[in-house]
């Protein structure tokens, strides 16, 4: 018996094994399908948006925050997070603008800002499904096109600086320019828990999406 409670204080004393998550935190619109297709397919269990029961990622995790749990919780096994977002003509959420809570709560998860030149990504953002994204987003802030786009400016500039000096100098944070960077900067970065296979890097999602929600 008392080798048997010792063997059980033994376990409970050896530390969790790591299970840490991949989180992209930059703007829609800056490959996050792209950076799904290449975990998906290098065998690490990935969400981008939706999951599998059509639960959108944005709302489950402010429901979670709400709800006084993990913004995660609920998507199992899920390593990578992507695109964690939800635009209709009533309501906005940029998911991403909760980095502070999502690090708050996954400390040992790694954080990549995805991103790109503004301006080309306001013009994504403003040819996203054939313009439906932007009309959404002018219908939800009572704005003019050219005063929503003058908004995502402003929240380009805001959240870029913020999120870079919340992690300056933390290992587990990578800003990725997707005109510029190499896959294998990602690969490189997340080698010590991951085996990221770049041949399964490629452009997706281009183009206008016909997705009705999001971008």
């Amino acid at each position: 018996m008392l080798r048997l409670v010792s063997a059980m204080t033994v376990e409970m004393l050896q530390p969790a094994p790591s299970d840490p998550k991949i989180i992209l935190i930059g703007l829609n619109r800056c490959a996050t399908t792209s950076f799904h297709k290449l975990f998906q397919n290098s065998g690490i269990s990935s969400v981008h948006w939706v999951d599998d029961g059509d639960n959108n990622l944005a709302h489950r995790m402010v429901t979670n925050i709400a709800m006084g749990r993990k913004p995660l919780d609920g998507f199992g096994a899920v390593r990578a997070f992507s695109d964690i977002a939800f635009t209709n003509s009533r309501f906005l959420l940029d998911g991403s603008r909760f980095f502070r809570e999502l690090h708050a709560a996954y400390p040992d998860a790694y954080f990549m800002l995805n991103t790109r030149n503004r301006d080309d990504w306001i013009a994504s953002r403003a040819r996203h499904s054939d313009g439906k994204y932007l009309e959404r987003c002018c219908k939800a802030n009572g704005q003019t096109a050219d005063d929503v786009k003058r908004g995502w400016s402003h929240l380009y500039d805001v959240h870029h600086a913020e999120v870079e000096t919340y992690f300056d100098g933390n290992p587990r944070f990578l800003r990725f320019d997707i005109d510029e960077d190499s896959p294998q900067i990602v690969a490189d970065w997340l080698s010590s828990d991951f085996d990221v296979n770049i041949v399964h890097w490629g452009h997706y999602n281009k183009g206008a999406s016909e997705r009705a929600q999001t971008g």
